[in-house]
């Protein structure tokens, strides 16, 4: 099947680096052709090539595009921050009906300094943690053989620790993970070389490859 994804262009972070800084209507609405082409049409292209892949991961993620890739323009009413636009574009595949804090989610992600991507939870959440200690203490080998794999060795890991041990008798070696009100695995690099080139697909298909198995065990799912 014939690659969708051909890369970003230079003009991709310089673009959202003027929208961070010109967060306005009328700067967006000057340049709204020039996001379609350097910033929505590559994204929604990689997304489109990533959605097999997705499916392999979890076969009930929503996979329509519109909710997949990121809209520019921010839901501002219900936060203190009123800028009208992000000055990032993601997608992200999760599960139909669902806002990103409610389920697991599997990204890749540009901003004006670099890309990444990565898997988890947005912010705290205590119905997914629950079940996802639950397995790692019912069998906390396996899950730390899944996070072996080398090609899971660059990510860090995300979420807000607890102040004290929550899980005293637990090994330690899984301490750092359950010990957590949320967590997520993410990769963030600010050479940008690769997105001018096809060839990012590759390494972000991978990616999403190595999370698989992950993903599979936090939501239950058989590895």
């Amino acid at each position: 099947m014939e690659q969708n994804f051909k890369g970003f262009v230079p003009d991709t972070y310089r673009f959202l680096m003027e929208l961070g800084f010109f967060n306005e209507k009328a700067f967006y609405h000057a340049n709204r052709e020039r996001c379609k082409q350097v910033v929505l049409d590559p994204m929604r292209a990689i997304a489109t090539d990533l959605t097999p892949k997705a499916l392999e991961i979890d076969p009930n993620f929503n996979t329509r595009l519109t909710t997949v890739v990121s809209r520019m323009n921010r839901d501002t009413r219900y936060t203190k921050d009123k800028r009208p636009y992000r000055d990032h574009c993601w997608l992200g595949f999760r599960l139909p009906n669902t806002y990103i804090s409610e389920s697991l989610c599997v990204y890749f992600e540009v901003e004006p300094s670099g890309y990444g991507y990565g898997m988890g939870m947005y912010g705290a959440n205590s119905a997914l943690m629950k079940p996802f200690r639950a397995r790692v203490l019912a069998d906390p080998q396996r899950f730390l053989d899944i996070l072996a794999d080398p090609r899971l060795q660059k990510f860090k890991v995300y979420g807000d620790p607890y102040k004290r041990d929550h899980f005293p008798d637990a090994p330690e070696e899984v301490k750092p993970y359950i010990n957590r009100k949320g967590i997520s695995w993410g990769y963030f690099t600010e050479d940008l070389t690769k997105t001018y080139e096809p060839e990012l697909f590759d390494e972000v298909l991978d990616a999403f490859d190595a999370m698989k198995p992950l993903y599979r065990f936090m939501q239950g799912l058989e590895v």
